[in-house]
């Protein structure tokens, strides 16, 4: 990591960050960032748990899925996934379906009522998002979401390999 060559004001103590610029603008937006979202997903009920609407968009993408390929993507331990799927089948979000391959495992497929739900709960989302983003160009709000995009893909994978 880069290190600041500045002097810190020594009364201070040694509770100033060292980071390079860059990183200690990256840490402090993004504390404030994981808040923001916890309280706006307090504030606003979309409709389902945060956990459920995951797994709900991974399957409309790509049905069928095992519960370790669940896991692996919302980096949560199998047994994890297993109690929320149990909940969403109760829920009817969602069927387990035996693999013929593997007795021990299985597939995790969305039922209608998990994409109906889905659908409702990403057109509430959408609109939070489009709010907070009004006031920004295609342009910016494209390059935020590939740099997003690809900051999420490298917590997924630096957690997964953990």
């Amino acid at each position: 990591m880069i290190r600041r060559t500045e002097q810190q004001d020594e009364t201070l103590g040694n509770h100033l960050p060292t980071a390079c610029p860059s990183v200690e603008a990256l840490e402090y937006e993004l504390a404030f960032l994981v808040r923001r979202l916890e309280a706006a997903r307090r504030r606003f009920n979309f409709g389902l748990e945060r956990a459920h609407y995951l797994l709900l968009i991974l399957l409309e993408r790509k049905d069928r899925q095992s519960v370790g390929a669940l896991a692996e993507q919302v980096n949560l331990d199998a047994s994890t996934v297993t109690r929320q799927v149990a909940a969403m089948k109760q829920a009817g979000l969602v069927d387990k379906l035996d693999n013929p391959d593997d007795r021990r495992g299985g597939f995790v497929t969305i039922t209608e009522a998990g994409r109906d739900a889905a659908a409702r709960v990403r057109d509430r989302r959408l609109e939070r998002v489009e709010k907070g983003f009004q006031d920004w160009s295609e342009a910016e709000r494209k390059e935020f979401a590939r740099l997003t995009a690809r900051f999420n893909d490298a917590m997924r994978d630096e957690l997964n390999d953990a």
